[in-house]
């Protein structure tokens, strides 16, 4: 009877854990008016396979797009990246600077604290629906 309700334990383990796991996610709350806005978060893929992420979207946002801040003749462009690659155990950071998730048109202006659902598309067709919060930016106080 024991070993029955371990195998039980085991198998309800197997179906809640999520092989891709996103923590962090932050929407910037800009002034109203701004039509565009950007989300961040950190993605850890802890399956076994390689994770490609190929697009996202958004209920609040016309148009959600993958973006890169990259250095062209030394100067830092936005380019929209047609795939992200996430290798088996890798953890990748979208943050101001660097990868990040472009909203375009804004349906209705966003309120700090609340949370949006934004929607990554993988390669095989999987859904990864992540839960972020609006946040302003971080307001560093000089002392």
């Amino acid at each position: 009877m024991f070993r029955l309700f371990v195998l039980l334990c085991s198998l309800v383990t197997g179906v809640i854990h999520a092989e891709v796991i996103v923590t962090d996610a932050t929407v910037r709350l800009l002034p109203p008016g701004v039509p565009n806005t950007a989300a961040y978060f950190s993605i850890q893929n802890s399956s076994d396979t390689t994770q490609i992420l190929i697009g996202a979207s958004a209920d609040f946002a016309t148009k959600a797009e993958i973006h890169n801040h990259i250095m062209v003749n030394d100067m830092m462009r936005m380019e929209q990246q047609s795939e992200v690659v996430i290798k088996s155990g890798q953890t990748v950071q979208f943050a101001p600077g660097g990868l990040h998730i472009m909203l375009f048109g804004l349906k209705q202006p966003l309120s700090e604290g609340e949370s949006v659902a934004i929607s990554l598309q993988t390669k095989d067709g999987e859904s990864i629906i992540i839960s972020a919060k609006v946040a302003g930016p971080s307001v560093h106080k000089h002392h």
